[in-house]
């Protein structure tokens, strides 16, 4: 159990955005729901309540190295941390930071850390996330998310060109949504430029909702 500063856990999604969420069951769902706005409500007017009102993060990673201060324990280094429940947490504190140019000093999570060996993240990180996520509506689609089957027809739907449209050369490709939220997510580290660039490559009509 440990204390994540806000502006450390917004640096961290800034770096490795939704590689950061990628055994989570969605990803962020941006600032529309309730809850999302809740979040931002209290980081920009009530920042120091925020660990008291937030359930904080359950991470996993595969291997952890700390070392002793004058403070207590520190963490040098994780392996493949993962942010398991807490994505929307995530997101709204760095959305806030980058979007609304809130300040983070005052922002604190709790976060709950569980080093599980490689051997046994199939096994039990999903039954950790299923189990962990509750402040957002989960649908049961979302908990087969990281089923063989789902990621590789995502990484198939990255990779193999679709049909041109209309007779013409240009080739577009599909997007495969694997977990709730990642063509929103997808993009919103991007430039208007990129965005735009995204979106001739993946078209929203060519979205594929693995739900459907």
């Amino acid at each position: 159990l440990l204390v994540m500063p806000g502006e450390l856990l917004a640096s961290l999604y800034s770096k490795y955005g939704s590689r950061l969420l990628e055994q989570n069951v969605r990803t962020f769902l941006q600032a529309r729901g309730k809850i999302n706005k809740g979040l931002r409500t209290t980081i920009m007017q009530h920042p120091e309540k925020f660990f008291a009102y937030n359930n904080g993060l359950t991470t996993t990673a595969e291997n952890i190295e700390v070392e002793a201060t004058s403070n207590g324990l520190r963490i040098k280094s994780l392996n493949n941390l993962q942010i398991v429940n807490g994505g929307q947490t995530t997101a709204s504190i760095f959305n806030t930071m980058s979007k609304d140019k809130a300040e983070l000093k005052h922002i604190f999570v709790q976060m709950k850390l569980t080093i599980v060996a490689p051997k046994q993240v199939e096994e039990l990180v999903p039954k950790i996330s299923e189990y962990a996520n509750t402040q957002n509506k989960v649908n049961a689609a979302d908990f087969f998310s990281n089923h063989p089957f789902h990621v590789r027809i995502e990484g198939f739907s990255r990779r193999i060109y679709a049909p041109a449209q209309d007779g013409g050369h240009k080739q577009s490709k599909w997007f495969y949504e694997r977990a709730r939220g990642q063509y929103a997510d997808a993009q919103s580290h991007k430039t208007k430029s990129e965005q735009s660039k995204f979106q001739l490559e993946y078209p929203k009509k060519q979205l594929i909702d693995k739900t459907m």
